[in-house]
C-alpha cells in the first residue's frame, strides 16, 4: 500500500513491544536535577525549555539506566566522563551519588517502582552500586510486594543474593524474577529496557556504512543512528514497504529503500531509490541515492520511520531536538507518524526548543523545563497558572510564550 504523496500515511497495527509504559520518573542529585520528584509521564511527551534548563537531564537519567542494563554501572558513565561529573553539585560528601527512580505501569494498573542509589568511590572516579529496590504491585496494592532490595549492601531476591558491585540486578531480572504469579513479571520489565531506544541523530553518522547485523545487547538503534543500516537489513519486506510509505508521504518522489553490501559482506549501507527528471525518451528514470548524498533531514527521517516500522518497535522512544534538520512540513508529519506510534504501545519523549512546534501537541503532552538558583523543576504546561490563564483559543505554543513573558 503507497500513501497518496504528501499525505500521512494510516500504518497498519504493529506488535505491542510491551505491555509495560513509565509513568513516573523521579532524580535526585543527577546532573541538573537536585530533587526533581514524580515527573509525570505519558504515552507521547514534549519537553521544552531554555539553554541550560536541563530539557536532557531527564533522558540522560532513563539512558544511563538503559545503558547500566545493557553493561556496567561504571561504563554507563563513561559517556560523562566518569561518575562525578554526574553528580549534582549541590551535595554533600555525605551523599557522594545519585538516585534514580522510576514506576513502569500496565493499562490494567499493574506496576512496577525501581530505585537505585549509585555511588563514587572515595578515591577513584568509579561507580557502584549501592542499593537497588523492586516493588510490584496491582492496582489494588498500595505498596505492592518488594521482590529486590538491599540489607547491610547486600542486594537481595527470592533466589538470593546478587554480589556484583558494578552490575544492576536489573540487567538480570527476568531471570531473579521466577514467580509468574506476579502482575508483573521480570521479563516484562527486561523487554522494556531491552527495546528503549535514545537518540541524539548526527548527520555524518547516519551517512555512513556500518555493520549489518547489530550486537544482541544493542539496541535497535544507537542514538548517533551509525547502525542505521543494520536496522533497516531487520526490517522483512512489509517493514520496509511501510518505510517507503512513511518516506512517500513527505517526500512523494521516494518510492524505494534497500540495503547494499560493500567489499566486506558483513557491512554495507543503505540507499533510497528517487525518480528524477531525465533528459531523453523516458522523460523521467529512476535513480539509487546512496545514504551520503541524501539531505541530512532525509537521513533523519529514514531513521526514524525504519523504527516505527520495525517490529516489535521501540518500547520507549525518545529524540533529542527532533526538529533539527527537518522543513516545518515535515516537523508535522514525522510528529504524526510519533503520535500514531504512541497509540499503539511506543511511548515517545521528544525535547524541543521550537515554540511553532508545541501547536502540533496537545497542551497535555507539553512539559516545560525552568530553572534558578542552581534548581530544575518540570512542570505539565497544562497545569501551570498563567498557561490556564491563557484564552482557550491560544495554541501550546503561544502558551509557552506567555510563559516565558510572564
Amino acid at each position: 500500500m503507497l500513501g497518496t504523496p504528501g499525505r500521512p500515511v494510516t500504518l497498519p497495527a504493529t506488535a505491542v513491544p510491551t505491555p509495560l509504559r513509565l509513568t513516573h520518573v523521579s532524580l535526585h542529585r543527577f546532573k541538573a536535577a537536585y530533587a526533581l520528584e514524580g515527573v509525570p509521564l505519558r504515552p507521547f511527551n514534549v519537553i521544552i525549555g531554555r539553554n541550560g534548563a536541563g530539557k536532557s537531564t531527564l533522558l540522560e537519567g532513563l539512558q544511563w539506566i538503559d545503558a547500566a542494563v545493557r553493561g556496567t554501572v561504571d561504563s554507563a558513565c563513561d559517556r560523562y566522563n566518569g561518575i562525578d561529573d554526574l553528580v549534582n553539585h549541590r551535595h554533600s560528601i555525605a551523599q557522594h551519588g545519585f538516585e534514580l527512580h522510576t514506576r513502569l505501569q500496565s493499562s490494567a494498573g499493574a506496576f512496577a517502582d525501581y530505585h537505585c542509589n549509585i555511588l563514587a568511590g572515595p578515591f577513584e572516579d568509579v561507580a557502584t552500586v549501592g542499593s537497588e529496590r523492586l516493588r510490584i504491585g496491582s492496582s489494588d496494592a498500595r505498596r505492592g510486594t518488594e521482590v529486590l532490595w538491599t540489607e547491610a549492601g547486600v542486594r537481595l531476591t527470592a533466589q538470593g543474593e546478587f554480589g556484583h558491585s558494578d552490575r544492576l540486578a536489573l540487567s538480570r531480572i527476568d531471570e531473579l524474577l521466577g514467580a509468574p504469579e506476579l502482575p508483573v513479571t521480570g521479563g516484562d520489565i527486561a523487554e522494556f529496557w531491552k527495546n528503549a531506544v535514545f537518540l541524539r541523530l548526527e548527520p555524518t553518522d547516519l551517512a555512513q556504512g556500518g555493520a549489518l547485523r547489530r550486537p544482541s545487547l544493542a539496541p535497535l538503534l544507537d542514538e548517533r543512528g551509525a547502525t542505521l543500516p543494520a536496522l533497516i537489513e531487520e526490517l522483512d519486506n512489509d517493514g520496509r514497504q511501510e518505510l517507503v510509505d512513511m518516506l512517500q508521504s513527505v517526500l512523494p518522489d521516494f518510492h524505494g529503500v534497500e540495503v547494499f553490501r560493500g567489499g566486506d559482506s558483513r557491512s554495507g549501507n543503505y540507499a533510497l531509490t528517487e525518480d528524477i527528471l531525465y533528459k531523453g525518451a523516458a522523460g523521467k528514470k529512476s535513480f539509487r541515492i546512496p545514504s551520503w548524498m541524501l539531505s541530512e533531514g532525509t537521513r533523519r527521517m529514514t531513521a526514524i520511520f525504519a523504527l516505527l516500522a520495525h517490529r516489535p518497535g521501540p518500547s520507549l522512544l525518545c529524540i533529542e531536538e527532533v526538529e533539527n534538520g527537518l522543513d516545518p512540513i515535515s516537523v508535522r508529519r514525522v510528529l504524526g507518524y510519533l503520535k500514531e506510534a504512541s497509540l499503539r504501545g511506543v511511548q515517545v519523549i521528544l525535547t524541543t526548543h521550537s515554540p511553532w512546534l508545541l501547536d502540533d501537541v496537545d497542551v497535555d503532552d507539553v512539559l516545560v523545563v525552568r530553572r534558578a538558583v542552581g534548581d530544575t523543576t518540570y512542570t505539565r504546561l497544562a497545569d501551570d497558572p498563567t498557561s490556564q490563564k491563557s484564552d482557550p483559543r491560544v495554541r501550546p505554543g503561544g502558551r509557552y510564550i506567555d510563559l516565558l513573558e510572564s
